[in-house]
């Protein structure tokens, strides 16, 4: 897996991201119910302040309502993390997206009104939520990773995190629009919509803030790997991989990824595959450099030692990550690192 940077410590906390995500759906889904209640009424009532026109401006209305605070929301800590970010654009991108897409799937219900006919069943509610933001997500993080193109290395990765935030969101969003009767009055209806907007916001924040380093650091899955390792609920897997730190020679900055490893009595043996499209054992070179290993949950300290053919310990070294994993392929002249480690005695399973 290939070792990427770290974020930078400026990234938004996922708390405040989180909090901020969920303030700007408050004001979108409380702005939605609110149209959905004057839609309803207006889209009947003859006249030139009334019919389906007007209505449907009403939607759209609090769609860019929706679409402006959460892409305010979002720009305002991006705009201090990436200094780079035009935040009008990714505000643009939001509500092109977002606010609009939002007034397209709430327009034809607000028009039809109850239809006089049963509601589908919620579990099917819920599939079409799903659905729709299966659709609507990667859409959402399209437009918004070609706003911050430029600002940060890793835009398209945005992709996915919308991807994977926003059909729990929908879902919480319909099941909240799926309460309200023609009956309640319009304060419960707000506070409904309120409420919704704070639940799928807040999902929305916790699931994209989590991809948020990895917009300028580690990707999703080393990222998610590491997590697992450092967790109780790790299993067996850090029998195959440890998670490995190293810092830059010149930039100082922190890498940390997850890689294979063998164990033989002098430490541990892990190999950089593929090490012409890889630096990060370039920093090695100075015998006994300073790294940290995860395993056991926990990281420790340890002392690397970057092998060449010909070096003292290069052949057993070798020799032992082959036997661990003999269906691996490498090169002549395949550089190996040995860790002199602190922590727990490992053991090869």
């Amino acid at each position: 897996m290939a070792p990427v940077r770290e974020a930078p410590v400026l990234v938004p906390s996922v708390l405040r991201w989180t909090a901020l995500c969920a303030a700007a759906e408050v004001v979108g889904m409380t702005a939605a119910a609110a149209a959905s209640r004057i839609g309803h009424t207006l889209a009947d009532r003859p006249g030139p302040l009334g019919g389906a026109g007007v209505a449907i401006a009403v939607v759209v209305a609090a769609g860019l309502v929706e679409g402006v605070a959460l892409g305010s929301a979002q720009a305002w800590p991006l705009g201090r993390w990436l200094s780079s970010l035009q935040r009008g654009r990714y505000v643009l991108a939001t509500v092109l997206v977002a606010g609009l897409g939002w007034a397209g799937a709430s327009a034809p219900a607000v028009l039809t009104g109850d239809g006089g006919g049963d509601a589908p069943p919620l579990s099917l509610v819920l599939i079409g939520a799903a659905g729709l933001g299966l659709v609507l997500g990667p859409l959402l993080g399209l437009a918004q990773a070609v706003a911050l193109r430029g600002a940060t290395p890793h835009p398209w990765r945005w992709v996915s995190a919308n991807a994977a935030a926003w059909p729990p969101a929908m879902c919480l969003i319909f099941l909240g629009a799926s309460l309200p009767g023609e009956s309640w009055p319009v304060a419960w209806l707000l506070l409904t919509g309120a409420v919704t907007g704070a639940a799928a916001g807040a999902a929305l924040g916790l699931v994209t803030g989590w991809f948020l380093p990895s917009l300028t650091g580690a990707p999703p899955h080393n990222r998610l790997v590491l997590d697992v390792l450092a967790s109780p609920f790790r299993g067996r897997l850090d029998s195959r991989l440890v998670g490995l730190s190293v810092h830059g020679r010149t930039s100082g900055r922190r890498y940390r990824f997850p890689v294979q490893y063998a164990v033989d009595s002098h430490g541990l043996v892990v190999v950089p595959g593929h090490a012409e499209r890889k630096s990060w054992w370039t920093n090695l070179r100075i015998p006994g450099t300073p790294v940290s290993v995860l395993w056991g949950g926990d990281w420790e300290p340890g002392a690397a030692d970057l092998l060449r053919p010909g070096d003292p310990g290069y052949d057993e070294a070798l020799t032992t990550y082959t036997r661990r994993w003999p269906r691996l392929h490498l090169p002549a002249g395949q550089p190996v690192v040995r860790i002199r480690y602190a922590g727990p005695p490992l053991g090869n399973p």
